[in-house]
Parts: structure tokens; C-alpha cells; sequence
């Protein structure tokens, strides 16, 4: 991984400076995605987003755009186990709390997942244009994240504190329902997500433009399921349980900034 990413910038520079105008371009961003069509559409995720990059071309009507990405990606919801709930009628506000009476946050970044891979832009209409659209692709892979073999919700698989369980049923008369076995679904790995937007790029000052974008989102995400008793070491059975792949599909939304650095070039003497 290190020298591909090696490779990859010492690319970015030959073709950035063997251009007439050499340029790199920074691209900032923040984005929010959320499963559409896909599963039981329960996934959110929020993150932050760094391209750079450089120009392919000097074409007057556009610009092409080729870029070293980064996204580092979270769940915006999670899942979890409440002890009491207060309902404050006047405002219309519920709260949960937890069983030593903690009040529980309703989003709290629990799964964190960094991401790297490439990224294409164009820019239509000529340079000289205050709002020019733009279309890009990206493509990604995990290489980090904090969560693997963290609980998943069953079949929505985003994140949650405590596992499911199923109950024995009481005998009439008898005593409570007892916990017969546990069950969930496990994070493992997200080794592929490819964007596609579309959106406007807007021009603010030379050279630092706003980027707003809208488009598809795919991600696979691999994951594992088990069942286990009260006395099982669940994270040993999962060493033998295969992967399983989920497709999901989201709905994204970007906004963000450009920058381009510009250079000249020395001008060569003859000889």
C-alpha cells in the first residue's frame, strides 16, 4: 500500500508539472449519505472528504481533473438499550436513559472508517463562468476502521451497544423468560465504495470555489453473522464464520471547497 501510494503521487506530479500551466488542485469536503433502496434502508453515514489533484488538460471549454482521495466515514445512528424514557408533553421532546439513569445521545459515532482510493472530475463551460457544473466519480477502500467485529443491527447493519436475544418461553406459572441464545450480525471490513455526483462548482474569489453535489452512493460491506450462549466466547467462533458481502445503495449529498495552487514555470534560456 505504501509504495502504490508512492506511485501514485509521484504520478500526480509528473503530470501536474509537465503541463504549460502546472496547477494543483485541494478539494475539501463534507458529505451525508443515506440507504435508499437497499436492505431495510437504515443506514446513515456523515464524513469528510480530501481530494488532491491536479489537471489533465488546458482546455478553455473544461477541466479534468484527476485526484488521490481520502474519506473518512461514520454512522450518524446507532442502536441502543434503554432502561426509562421521559416524555415532555408541552414541547414534544423524548429522552432515554440507561439503567443507572444516564441520559442516552441519539447519535453518537461509535463505527469510524478510513477510506482511500481515486477520484475524477470534469468541469464544464469555460473558465471565465461564475457557475460551471461539474460531474465525478470516486472510488474507495477501507484501509482502517475501529469497528471490526463491532455489533451490527440484524439485517440493517448499522451499529448498536448490546447484541439481540431470543427468550425461552415460560411454563405456565413459572418463573421469568430466561435468555435462551444471543445473536447479531458483525462488522468486518467496507472494501469498496464508488460515488457518483453531480453538482455545481461556484466561483467565490481566484482560484477558492463551493462545491455543492448531489448523486449515488454504492457501497459493500462485509460482515458476519453468529449465535451464541451466555458463556460462549463469541470472537472466537467468528474466526471461523466466512464473510458475507451487503450491497448498499445511498442517496449522497456533498458540500465543500477548491482550491488550485498555481505555478510557472521558469522559462528555459536557449543555449
Amino acid at each position: 500500500m505504501k509504495n502504490r501510494l508512492t506511485l501514485f503521487f509521484v504520478s500526480l506530479y509528473i503530470l501536474s508539472f509537465s503541463q504549460e500551466k502546472p496547477s494543483i488542485i485541494v478539494d475539501v469536503s463534507g458529505s451525508f449519505s443515506k440507504e435508499i433502496i437497499s436492505n431495510k434502508a437504515a443506514q446513515v453515514y456523515g464524513g469528510f472528504n480530501f481530494d488532491i489533484g491536479t489537471k489533465l488538460n488546458n482546455n478553455k471549454n473544461g477541466d479534468f481533473i484527476i485526484s488521490f482521495a481520502y474519506q473518512f466515514s461514520s454512522n450518524v445512528t446507532y442502536s441502543y438499550p434503554f432502561d426509562s424514557i421521559s416524555i415532555d408533553y408541552e414541547n414534544q421532546k423524548t429522552e432515554h436513559f440507561d439503567s443507572k439513569g444516564n441520559k442516552i445521545r441519539p447519535y453518537k459515532s461509535l463505527q469510524r472508517i478510513h477510506l482511500i482510493g481515486a477520484s475524477s472530475k470534469y468541469i464544464f463551460r469555460e473558465h471565465n463562468k461564475k457557475v460551471r457544473p461539474f460531474l465525478k466519480i470516486a472510488v474507495l477502500s477501507e484501509v482502517y476502521s475501529n469497528y471490526k467485529n463491532g455489533l451490527l443491527v440484524f439485517n440493517e447493519y448499522f451499529p448498536k451497544v448490546e447484541p439481540s436475544f431470543s427468550y425461552i418461553d415460560p411454563t405456565p406459572g413459572g418463573e421469568d423468560p430466561a435468555v435462551d441464545y444471543y445473536y447479531s450480525h458483525f462488522y468486518y471490513s467496507t472494501p469498496l465504495v464508488i460515488n457518483f455526483l453531480g453538482g455545481v462548482d461556484i466561483k467565490l474569489i481566484k482560484n477558492l470555489n463551493l462545491n455543492i453535489a448531489l448523486g449515488y452512493d454504492f457501497r459493500i460491506m462485509k460482515v458476519k453473522y453468529a449465535e451464541w450462549k451466555e458463556n460462549d466466547n463469541v470472537y472466537d467462533k467468528l474466526k471461523t464464520i466466512p464473510n458475507e458481502n451487503i450491497n448498499s445503495h445511498m442517496l449522497d449529498v456533498q458540500l465543500g471547497l477548491t482550491y488550485a495552487f498555481s505555478f510557472k514555470k521558469k522559462p528555459t534560456t536557449p543555449k
